[in-house]
């Protein structure tokens, strides 16, 4: 827990300090626990970075924690209107660090939001080499978020995705997961998918997820007021959505 609490406070301070000339939009950070790998920490921000024609470039860094070690995720991305407005398109890039073992990996990001749904594609290619019979992986995943109609703060979020084995077969499949958005600043996830990825192990997982975003521009007393949600969706709403990626660095365990 103290681990965590350091995490959480270096990375706000450095958001806040970094938005010194930027926007910082919200701070946050999240828990998610699978019943295949140990509990995974991170503590993340939003930031505007300026405005390039009709472009709106952001930043969004990410301190994280798996297994006692500490990792950094940066990214960059830029969003913008499409179609005269009807919806918002984008991409990202990010490079993700952790302790563990010192793998590294860079990722790139295209995403789509509609006014019913989302759509989100991520490639991760790896720039570090076998350490302790565990190896970082390759790999692709396609995920899309669709709010129910009739209780829009409800939505679910199917996906697959493809992980290049180097010694072991490939890690590939589907998952779902059920997000719920109660109030502003919280959500909450239950999810599962073919393989334990944050654990490098080709087994089935179940995994529980809680996140937080709170809008440092937007506090008020209606913060904690329930969230109805809206349907369809105003994609204006969307432009500072937490990017949809994996977060901690998909491995390869060779021992099992």
């Amino acid at each position: 827990m103290k681990k965590l609490i350091i995490v959480a406070i270096f990375c706000l301070a450095g958001s806040v300090l970094y938005a010194a000339g930027p926007d910082l939009i919200w701070a946050g950070g999240g828990i998610k626990v699978s019943n295949e790998s140990n509990p995974c920490y991170y503590a993340d921000s939003f930031v505007w970075l300026s405005q390039l024609d009709s472009m709106s470039l952001f930043s969004q860094p990410m301190l994280t924690l798996r297994g006692g070690k500490p990792g950094i995720d940066l990214g960059v991305g830029g969003r913008q209107p499409i179609l005269n407005g009807m919806m918002l398109g984008g991409g990202n890039l990010f490079y993700d660090y952790t302790s563990d073992n010192s793998y590294k990996r860079f990722g790139a990001g295209l995403e789509v939001y509609h006014p019913n749904f989302s759509g989100h594609m991520n490639l991760y290619a790896p720039v570090s080499g076998e350490h302790s019979g565990e190896e970082a992986l390759p790999g692709i995943d396609l995920t899309f978020g669709v709010p129910l109609p009739n209780a829009p703060f409800v939505s679910l979020w199917p996906g697959i995705y493809y992980y290049a084995g180097r010694d072991r077969d490939n890690m590939s499949g589907m998952s779902i997961m059920v997000q719920v958005h109660p109030i502003k600043p919280l959500f909450v996830s239950l999810g599962g998918r073919n393989d334990a990825l944050q654990a490098g192990r080709d087994r089935s997982e179940l995994f529980f997820n809680v996140e937080f975003a709170i809008p440092l521009q937007r506090l008020g007393k209606d913060l904690f007021a329930f969230n109805p949600g809206e349907y369809p969706l105003d994609v204006r709403n969307q432009m500072d959505h937490r990017v949809v990626r994996e977060d901690f660095i998909t491995f390869e365990n060779k021992a099992h």
